[in-house]
């Protein structure tokens, strides 16, 4: 059941991700190995929310991605977010810290 769950959350990334084809494991970054940042990973999550039904009214974006490049200073360290987490989320049925630490 989990190979199969995670399986189709690799394909979910793939199309998210515009097709990017490299290797994904439980501990592939969103963030730094996908590139997946800024808006985009808000529109990412957004739609993973959408397609497994995981809460995400405690999630923190600016907490895991970077912002958009502005005038504003960004964070200086963003905490990682990986497939691993989404794994655990889609369990949990919500995302956030508790579920993420």
């Amino acid at each position: 059941m989990k190979e199969r769950l995670f399986n189709d959350l690799v394909a979910f990334i793939h199309r998210q991700s515009r097709g990017l084809d490299i290797p994904i494991t439980m501990e592939t970054s969103i963030e730094n190995d996908l590139g997946i940042t800024g808006d985009d990973g808000e529109d990412f999550i957004v739609e993973f929310s959408k397609m497994y039904s995981v809460d995400i009214s405690n999630f923190y974006f600016t907490k895991y991605f970077y912002s958009e490049p502005s005038m504003i200073p960004m964070p200086e360290e963003i905490k990682m977010l990986t497939v691993g987490h989404l794994m655990k989320a889609i369990e949990a049925r919500r995302l956030d810290d508790n579920v993420i630490n």
